[in-house]
């Protein structure tokens, strides 16, 4: 099994639902297929150096897009990937993750934020 979640991705062009791999290795925030990330119109912003599991290092291309998740939206960096979308541990921050292997179900909820007292 592995794990998936839908998120809404837009650009200066459009936006689309797609379903991402939650991948808790990955730190940053979204990769898209190269394929949806021309469609959306995302815009290019930079790059930066990702290592990689293996300990090796990539220069990644970033660009600028947005997403949707769990009713939040916000202007995020997206990387592209040859493969299948992505979310990494960015978005899931404020999140709490529930795995469960044997039933094949995925829960991701928002946690509730804590609120000072007056």
């Amino acid at each position: 099994m592995t794990p998936k979640t839908d998120i809404t991705v837009g650009g200066s062009r459009r936006s689309e639902v797609v379903s991402a791999i939650i991948d808790t290795g990955f730190d940053g925030y979204v990769c898209l297929p190269i394929q949806v990330a021309e469609k959306l119109g995302v815009e290019l912003t930079g790059r930066t150096v990702a290592v990689l599991a293996d300990g090796s290092e990539k220069v990644e291309i970033l660009f600028s897009g947005w997403v949707e998740f769990l009713g939040k939206r916000r202007t995020v960096e997206i990387c592209l990937t040859t493969d299948e979308a992505l979310i990494g541990t960015g978005l899931l921050a404020d999140c709490d993750l529930a795995i469960d292997f044997v039933s094949g179900t995925v829960d991701v909820s928002r946690k509730p934020s804590k609120r000072r007292k007056q």
